[in-house]
């Protein structure tokens, strides 16, 4: 077994869907928002909007909805109770969410090679205290999510442990994961299972479960030091 250690300094990983199944549960939840107030049509509109925003912060998303879909102001109280009651509505869902085929292997089989952290849309406080309720808090160094970005949090990780970008790997299931990967130069391994459709161009790296990670990561670094010394 190829210690990681020779293909990288950091893993950071997006949560939800990535980690944890639990990415239907926000879908629901976004159904669910203002289904009470706006009737079942728009309920769904703002289902697909989160679906086609999927891994973006819930604040962005929801303001867009108050402000864009419904025209009318968000204040910072309206948008901070909205954001609550989803929270409210997801979090006991996400703790019960069963966990990703493979990953509880991955993090006892390769936990403590190299420092394994989290960079979410999730809120900090959220994610930490979901983390924890899971009992999985000894799998990561570090767990951050919003308001900060992804990309910020990747860059502080980064900056933070005097880790080359190229010495890091983000693994995550969305575009946003692929994006903040690209916006802090850090390559990009997609989780993907094999009964969803591929979501990501052919050029992106796919794994389809959790026990082939390690290799992709390893065969990863291979192919961009190949690169570097041509």
């Amino acid at each position: 077994m190829t210690p990681l250690t020779d293909a990288v300094d950091l893993i950071v990983f997006d949560f939800d869907g990535t980690i944890c199944e639990s990415a239907n549960v926000k879908t629901d939840a976004f159904y669910q928002l203002y289904l009470d107030e706006q009737g079942p049509d728009f309920a769904a509109a703002v289902r697909d909007y989160h679906l086609e925003y999927a891994g973006v912060s819930r604040y962005d998303k929801i303001k867009h909805v108050e402000e864009q879909m419904l025209r009318r102001p968000c204040s910072d109280e309206r948008l901070e109770e909205v954001a609550d009651r989803f929270g409210n509505m997801v979090r006991g869902a996400v703790i019960a969410a069963p966990l990703v085929g493979g990953v509880s292997k991955f993090f006892e089989s390769r936990g403590g090679e190299v420092p394994m952290v989290v960079a979410s849309a999730t809120p900090t406080e959220e994610l930490r205290s979901i983390v924890a309720a899971r009992g999985i808090e000894a799998w990561f160094e570090e767990v951050q999510g919003s308001p900060t970005s992804k990309a910020q949090i990747i860059g502080d990780y980064l900056a933070g442990r005097a880790v080359d970008a190229n010495r890091a790997v983000m693994v995550g299931d969305q575009f946003s994961d692929l994006h903040a990967a690209e916006a802090t130069g850090v390559p990009f391994v997609a989780y993907r299972p094999l009964q969803e459709a591929r979501l990501f161009a052919d050029d992106v790296l796919v794994v389809n479960h959790f026990h082939d990670l390690a290799a992709a990561i390893a065969a990863h670094a291979a192919d961009r030091a190949a690169v570097r010394r041509g």
